[in-house]
């Protein structure tokens, strides 16, 4: 469930999986147009319920892509690189609901640089530092 905290396309949301800064699920959401507010909840939907090969492929991508812009400790496990970012706004990427679902989840990483990425039709199109290049509607 979103809450509108105002009529310009912004509010909040709890995330099931990932964090913001505060080590909290809260996450803000924001649409382009009042209209696309069923849109923001499908959207919703889909983020909370990524599935754990697609929360994988987000983390796997995202080391991919910040590997060389930060030194970490060894990691073990694809999903370790979530100790060293955190997400703080989904971006609804849709111009109507007879689209498919699109949104971006933009964030920042502990080397300083923004970082995101991007689902459209439940698949993970791109994550790591470059994914603005990947948003079609915002």
């Amino acid at each position: 469930m979103i809450y509108w905290s105002n009529e310009n396309g912004e509010g909040s949301f709890q995330s099931k999986f990932f964090q913001d800064d505060e080590h909290k699920h809260k996450l803000s959401i924001y649409i382009n147009d009042d209209r696309l507010k069923e849109c923001a909840e499908k959207c919703v939907e889909s983020f909370n319920n990524l599935t754990d090969n697609m929360i994988d492929e987000v983390c796997t991508q995202l080391w991919e892509n910040v590997k060389d812009e930060f030194t970490l400790p060894k990691i073990n496990d694809v999903r370790e690189i979530l100790n060293y970012c955190w997400f703080e706004a989904l971006y609804v990427d849709m111009i109507n609901d007879e689209e498919e679902i699109a949104y971006a989840v933009e964030g920042e990483g502990d080397w300083g640089t923004e970082v995101g990425f991007v689902i459209r039709d439940n698949k993970v199109i791109y994550a790591g530092i470059n994914y603005l290049d990947y948003i079609k509607n915002i």
